[in-house]
């Protein structure tokens, strides 16, 4: 999960439900997937930077 900063300095971040860099993660290993099955003819960029 991702944390999301706090709007002062006193307070804790809390948690959010979404998390882009894991929906990024899990796309690129979808990707990383469907290339090792053989759907896909080249190989798929997976840096998630």
């Amino acid at each position: 999960m991702a944390v999301k900063t706090p709007l002062n300095s006193f307070a804790r971040g809390r948690k959010v439900g979404h998390d882009s860099s894991k929906k990024k993660r899990q796309a690129a290993v979808a990707k990383l997937q469907q290339w090792a099955k053989g759907k896909e003819k080249d190989i798929p960029n997976t840096s998630t930077k």
